[in-house]
């Protein structure tokens, strides 16, 4: 299923912008930052970098991605696996490389709470970071 099809599908009207973002997410290995979605969308010179900040937020409000906190205080992305089996829920860990930053998605790692711990919230996501070293790093 292509990035415009996804937003299509969530009921959503796709821009030109959305669909170039999300686009650049799917293809990223990992969760990125604004600015190296900027550097990845540089032969995009249509998209500044205030109309990719708004597109990140509204693709994040609507759930076609989830967003990251990172060490130094800066957002990463990443669209999400639930995304892409048209869920909208985000419920699993990411491990994050203390060496060269990059977060991953570990789906296998999903959290479960005991129903009367969460009775009262409606939970719309669970953040898990893991810290460590990735595979390039060790």
């Amino acid at each position: 299923m292509n990035t415009e099809e996804l937003i299509t599908n969530a009921g959503l009207r796709p821009t030109r912008a959305r669909i170039a973002v999300l686009s650049t997410l799917a293809e990223a290995s990992s969760a990125i930052s604004h600015s190296e979605i900027l550097v990845r969308m540089s032969h995009h010179k249509e998209f500044d970098r205030v109309t990719i900040y708004r597109v990140l937020d509204w693709l994040t409000e609507h759930h076609l991605i989830h967003k990251i906190s990172g060490d130094n205080r800066a957002w990463k992305f990443q669209i999400s696996q639930n995304t892409l089996a048209g869920q909208h829920t985000h419920q699993h860990a990411h491990l994050q490389c203390s060496a060269c930053g990059k977060v991953i998605c570990i789906h296998e790692l999903e959290p479960h709470f005991p129903s009367k711990i969460l009775a009262k919230y409606h939970v719309e996501s669970i953040d898990i970071n893991i810290k460590g070293l990735c595979p390039d790093c060790i």
